[in-house]
């Protein structure tokens, strides 16, 4: 296996409820629910791969800001840098490659099925719910 492919993935955050997308059956992880995106093309910056994928995922524009974290993800078959970028959408998404859409409070994000390179941004959302204010 040689080097890395770089993925962006959007955390949306619309009325206390975060956006995640399922993976259709066929696909790899198919079932689990991650967060909107996908890989960076040769000569693109991340934020502007992230504006692409949801645009053609999703149908929307999106306004794309400020990192939240990252992931590294290692299996057999691939290796991945998987980049968390804040998003803001222009529009409600919607399936556009029949992909079900989910908008999902803190409190429900733990009982989800995700892939491992989002395990870890989830479980913290998650926590956050659980935190008291203030």
């Amino acid at each position: 296996m040689r080097g890395f492919r770089i993925v962006v993935a959007a955390v949306v955050l619309r009325d206390g409820r975060y956006l995640l997308t399922r993976r259709p059956p066929r696909a790899h992880l198919g079932g689990l629910w991650e967060f909107p995106g996908g890989g960076v093309d040769h000569g693109e910056g991340p934020p502007e791969a992230l504006a692409r994928e949801l645009r053609e995922e999703l149908d929307v524009g999106a306004a794309v800001g400020e990192p939240v974290t990252f992931a590294w993800h290692e299996d057999p078959r691939r290796r991945i840098l998987l980049l968390f970028y804040r998003a803001e959408l222009e529009g409600e998404p919607v399936g556009a490659e029949g992909q079900e859409v989910g908008w999902f409070a803190p409190h429900e994000l733990a009982a989800l099925s995700v892939p491992p390179a989002d395990a870890a941004l989830i479980r913290a959302l998650s926590r956050t719910a659980a935190a008291p204010p203030g």
